[in-house]
């Protein structure tokens, strides 16, 4: 049990969402941390109300009124690449299985379940796709 909960974390640091690195930044920030409701990531693509002064340095407009948007740039939300469900649920033969698809990180690179990259770059999932031949396709990292 306690291998799956490290197993976890870690994969919740590896493929972690937009929302989650604006609230970490946040959790970071004093002035952020206790507004109560956070930051995330909006569909502009920038943290809500996080602000970035230099050398790894933020501050959150809302509650700081020395955090001034004329001065300071907004912090950009991480583009997080699809996950391997993300990929698979593209792939019929893998969505409408009973397998799906996920990161098999304890492998040396970490590779998708049952994807592979054909020779042409096409995906196709290995268990349902007849002539389904080629390289493992590689887990999505930050």
């Amino acid at each position: 049990m306690k291998l799956f909960a490290v197993l976890a974390a870690f994969l919740g640091l590896v493929l972690a969402s937009p929302d989650d690195y604006c609230q970490k930044l946040c959790d970071a920030t004093p002035s952020c941390a206790s507004y109560g409701l956070g930051s995330y990531c909006k569909g502009n693509g920038v943290c809500f109300g996080l602000l970035e002064k230099g050398s790894n340095d933020h501050c959150f407009q809302p509650t700081d009124p020395s955090c001034d948007d004329s001065v300071y740039q907004p912090v950009s939300c991480p583009v997080v690449p699809p996950t391997c469900e993300d990929v698979c649920n593209g792939l019929s033969g893998c969505k409408n299985s009973k397998w799906g698809s996920y990161c098999k990180s304890w492998q040396n690179p970490p590779v998708c379940f049952g994807i592979l990259e054909k020779a042409d770059g096409s995906l196709c999932f290995e268990s349902t796709d007849p002539g389904c031949v080629g390289n493992p396709y590689p887990c999505p990292t930050i």
